[in-house]
């Protein structure tokens, strides 16, 4: 990341500045510790967001992003052995972050088709959680609740992705797929009954749409020498 900003800087002259827009569906799972004989699944979710891109030269550039992600975990009651109608007996704990991830965008390839790379750190802050409960018997018993009581308001970590860059003109189609790791835990461990540890995991796919609206090599050439 500070590699891929300070090559910027060094080389704004060339830098071309895109914005647009991205949707990604994603599953997400919360890595708990202790978590011998849990039985969690992913949990399906989507990000939806605003991304900005400055490209610089050669093949090196800045993705910051500001994204609503659902992330969570699905608690499966359910167990073998157990009879048909007792089975798919779910818990589901879904909250809602706004997170600004700021990658480091490096990218190989021709004009019209590159192969392109992000890494850097993300920043997510919590706007709220729900729960939702499918078959679930008045006996079966969360391992761990977490609410707006519990919840730790916000979160750091890490992301990484890879993808397949298309321009036409002007626009940009990026296909990424990334796998982000937060970093912190996000229930708090000083509440009764709470995990020692829990991080949240994403691995999902994401389609951008990007637009150049600025390229400063080109204004560079059109302004004379004095």
């Amino acid at each position: 990341f500070i590699f891929g900003f300070s090559y910027i800087v060094c080389d704004k002259s060339y830098a071309q500045i895109s914005v647009g827009l991205k949707s990604e569906y994603h599953f997400s799972q919360v890595n708990f510790d202790p978590d011998a004989g849990l039985n969690f699944a992913l949990l399906p979710g989507l990000t939806m967001g605003a991304v900005m891109k400055i490209s610089a030269n050669p093949n090196v550039g800045l993705q910051a992003e500001i994204n609503y992600v659902q992330k969570g975990w699905t608690e499966d009651f359910s167990r073998a052995g157990e009879p048909e109608e007792l089975l798919n007996r779910l818990q589901t704990y879904r909250y809602n972050y706004i997170e600004v991830p700021i990658l480091t965008h490096i990218y190989v390839g021709g004009k019209k088709i590159n192969v392109f790379f992000n890494l850097g750190p993300h920043l997510s802050f919590l706007m709220g959680t729900d729960s939702t409960s499918s078959n679930v018997l008045p006996t079966d018993t969360a391992s761990y609740v977490y609410d707006n009581n519990t919840a730790i308001g916000f979160e750091f970590g890490i992301s990484a992705g890879a993808g397949l860059a298309i321009n036409i003109g002007r626009s940009t189609l990026q296909i990424e797929g990334r796998l982000t790791r937060g970093l912190n835990n996000i229930i708090d461990r000083d509440t009764d009954g709470a995990p020692t540890g829990s991080t949240n995991q994403v691995i999902g796919i994401s389609l951008s749409y990007l637009y150049r609206i600025r390229d400063l090599s080109k204004l560079k050439k059109e302004v004379p020498d004095e």
